[in-house]
């Protein structure tokens, strides 16, 4: 953009100097000549634009399959209960300081089920957070 404002500049000073010549047949022409020039490396621009307009469009397309994709996965979202750390444990819904530190002290859990077999959480806490909690190694 900066480029074509310079080039208007230089256009527009042309067109004075000729204007400022005796031969009014040599200033059209000089006119003539730089605004044919001046059109046609418009046309470059606005087709530069163009292409720059589709690639961020595609960018932002793929970006926004991303982020879909992203939400979907649910697997991203679990606390890994063998990984966890206490605030992340705490986050879970009923889960609270003593019920995260005893899922801490009984790792590992082959499942997520196993932490309600060793102790650390009732089968009714284990169902609020259920969905929310993997074991995998992901």
């Amino acid at each position: 953009m900066r480029s074509l404002h310079s080039f208007t500049v230089v256009v527009a000073l042309t067109i004075l100097g000729g204007a400022c010549s005796n031969d009014s047949n040599a200033t059209r022409q000089q006119a003539r000549k730089t605004t044919e020039e001046l059109k046609r490396d418009s046309r470059e621009a606005a087709g530069d634009l163009k292409k720059g307009t589709e690639q961020a469009r595609a960018s932002l397309s793929a970006a926004a399959q991303g982020v879909k994709e992203g939400l979907n996965d649910k697997s991203s979202s679990q606390v890994n209960l063998n990984r966890a750390n206490k605030a992340q444990l705490m986050g879970l819904p009923g889960i609270d300081e003593p019920q995260a530190n005893a899922i801490i002290a009984d790792r590992p859990y082959r499942n997520p089920h196993d932490a309600v077999h060793k102790g650390a959480i009732s089968e009714d806490e284990y169902q609020k957070i259920s969905d929310k909690v993997s074991t995998s190694a992901k």
